[in-house]
Formats: structure tokens, C-alpha cells, sequence
């Protein structure tokens, strides 16, 4: 009876071990998945919306499959060290795996709840300001606030300076041919680096129009931020620019 015990622990511990590498390859194989198909986005604006949209998704499930493989394969090669009867190692086993998974997940999702935000938010930075090359396949310049304004649709302006969740718009333009690209951003979805804390957990809550702009006279937006993290709470003012500036010019 007991060596028919001691073979089933045997081959329990096997399979945690073969369950732990099976789970290693799969982590690996979801970042090698994400990254191809990042190579084969060729559009910038497309690229940011995918890494905005999924990397996150997919970088946690690989953590996910990782942490699982480390709990399989150290309750594997820790339990059977453990002097107990083995009538009840199966049970020192799956408590042991239990409460490593609960530990490293606990630890895990902190870390990357807190930081990895920070990384993100540097590679959409990165892919948003990558020049842009034109139809022509010239180098394009990225307008100013300002420069670009007057290349706005009145629908896009009135989304810029919405009550509700502003939309920034990158305008892009070809200097030789005049070809421009106007692509929208959602500020809004991304974190910032919190004062309080440090970790960039700090997303806008809410905004509002304190002064609506005028024909002459710039108005003002009242940005509320709140750290998901240390729970901190600020405001920011941002700047509204005068009607007459956003204004297209006749052709």
C-alpha cells in the first residue's frame, strides 16, 4: 500500500514538472505571437492602437503562464522533501500549490498593476512621435497644437474641446506634396507618474470647462486625475485655445 502511494506521488510530482515546462513554452509563445504581430502592422497609428488595445492582455497572460509554471515545478521539487507520511503528501501538495499561487499572484499583479504602465506608456510614446513618411514616401513633419488646428475638421475641434473626455489630434504633413494625416488620440486611457507614489497608476477621473473660449479670449479645461494605486487626487488647467485660432483658412 505504501509503495503504491509513494509511485502515485512519484508520478504526480512528474506530471507538475512536465505541467510547469508545457506552461513555460506557452508563455513564450504568446510574446513571440504579440511581437510578430507587431512586425507585421506596417502603419504607426495602427501599431499604437494594437499595443494599446492587447499588449498588456497578452503580457499578463504570459506572466500568468510563467507564475503557474513556477508553482507547478517548485511544488514538484519542494513537496517530496517534506517528512510526512505519504498518505497525506498528496494533500501537502496541493495546499503547497495553492498558497504559492496565491503569494506569487498577489505579488505579480502588484508589480505589474504599478510598472508596468510606465514601460507601456514609453513605446506608445515612441511609436505616436516615429515620423510618418507620405504617399510620395517623403518624411512628414508633425504640426504643432496650433498648426495643426486650422487642419481640423469642425467636428474634430469640437471633439478636441469636448466637456467630456478631450480627443487630441496629431496632425502630420508633407511639406513638399502637402499630403497631411490626421490621426486621434484618447489621453484619457493612458496613465501618468503619480507625485504621491511614483508608480504610473494616475489617470484622468474627469474633466470639465471652467471658462468656454471665445472668438478672442482662450478658455480653460479643468483636468481631475486619480492614482489608482496610492488613491492621490489632483487637478490640472489646461489651456483651451481661442475660436478664432481654430479656424480654417479659405482655400
Amino acid at each position: 500500500m505504501e509503495t503504491s502511494a509513494s509511485q502515485f506521488i512519484e508520478t504526480w510530482d512528474n506530471y507538475l514538472v512536465l505541467g510547469s515546462y508545457v506552461l513555460f513554452a506557452i508563455a513564450v509563445l504568446i510574446l513571440i505571437y504579440h511581437e510578430i504581430k507587431l512586425i507585421t502592422i506596417s502603419d504607426p497609428k495602427e501599431r499604437y492602437d494594437y499595443v494599446n488595445q492587447h499588449e498588456i492582455k497578452f503580457f499578463w497572460y504570459a506572466i500568468l503562464s510563467v507564475m503557474v509554471g513556477l508553482v507547478l515545478f517548485a511544488t514538484a521539487k519542494i513537496t517530496p522533501l517534506i517528512p510526512v507520511d505519504d498518505s497525506v503528501k498528496l494533500y501537502v501538495s496541493i495546499f503547497f500549490l495553492a498558497g504559492s499561487f496565491v503569494i506569487l499572484y498577489t505579488l505579480f499583479s502588484g508589480l505589474i498593476r504599478v510598472l508596468y504602465p510606465r514601460l507601456l506608456e514609453g513605446r506608445l510614446r515612441r511609436i505616436r512621435n516615429k515620423p510618418r513618411k507620405s504617399s510620395a514616401g517623403n518624411v512628414m513633419r508633425k504640426l504643432t497644437d496650433e498648426e495643426g488646428s486650422v487642419h481640423l475638421e469642425a467636428d474634430q475641434l469640437e471633439q478636441h474641446q469636448s466637456e467630456l473626455h478631450s480627443v487630441e489630434y496629431d496632425v502630420w504633413f508633407d511639406e513638399k506634396t502637402g499630403e497631411k494625416k490626421v490621426e486621434k488620440y484618447m489621453p484619457y486611457q493612458h496613465a501618468e507618474k503619480c507625485g504621491e507614489c511614483g508608480y504610473y497608476t494616475m489617470k484622468i477621473a474627469s474633466e470639465e470647462i471652467e471658462k468656454k473660449p471665445t472668438q478672442t479670449e482662450d478658455g480653460l479645461l479643468l483636468e481631475h486625475y486619480q492614482c489608482s494605486y496610492c488613491k492621490h487626487r489632483e487637478a490640472r488647467e489646461v489651456v483651451i485655445a481661442a475660436l478664432s485660432s481654430n479656424v480654417k483658412s479659405p482655400a
